[in-house]
């Protein structure tokens, strides 16, 4: 390549550099970063959910651990437990229940031993006095401590998500308790 060709070459790409800088503006402003997802799933607080049958095959305890084999309880009395309550959530997300149905972590959902599937039952965190209706449509929890899981949004809802579990009362509903409760908000 000659000399002067490389000259030219040289005037050309200053050229270009030139003009590219004196084209930009002064300032450039800084990159937008997107929003992060929230934290807790967006779901209406109550849906209404049909009146659905005991089914008896979800009723079938032999799935717990070991010595927790339990009789699920079939009669409408009053009845009330109280003890610690953990959640699980996202990781659990489309798994079958033990009523057959999907888990969903933004759903009002829990899982108990022994109360009858479905149920619906109204948990009160003891310390705070918040509440929430959840239908029971799972066996659980596996912890021997714990008397309840809660899906991910009741578990917001009664704001136990950062301590991982709490104690909490339960009430079992009859169905006229259920479906005339004012919505939790």
């Amino acid at each position: 390549m000659s000399r002067r060709c490389l000259k030219v070459l040289i005037v050309l790409g200053a050229t270009v550099l030139v003009a590219c800088a004196t084209s930009l503006p002064t300032s450039v402003p800084p990159p937008v970063r997107p929003a992060p997802p929230p934290l807790v799933y967006t779901t209406p607080d109550v849906s209404p959910v049909p009146a659905q049958p005991i089914a008896p095959a979800a009723n079938d305890t032999s799935a717990l651990l070991g010595d927790q084999m339990q009789t699920p309880l079939v009669a409408v009395d009053p009845w009330k437990q109280r003890g610690l309550a953990s959640w699980y959530g996202k990781r659990f997300n489309g798994r079958r229940t033990a009523s057959g149905e999907r888990f969903r972590a933004g759903g009002f959902t829990a899982a108990h031993r022994t109360l009858p599937i479905p149920s619906y039952v109204r948990v009160r965190r003891v310390s705070s006095g918040e509440e929430v209706i959840v239908r029971i449509n799972d066996r659980g929890p596996s912890h021997p401590g714990r008397v309840l899981d809660l899906s991910y949004a009741a578990a917001n809802k009664l704001g136990i998500l950062r301590l991982g579990s709490a104690e909490i009362e339960i009430e079992l509903l009859t169905e006229e308790e259920w479906r005339f409760s004012p919505p939790t908000r």
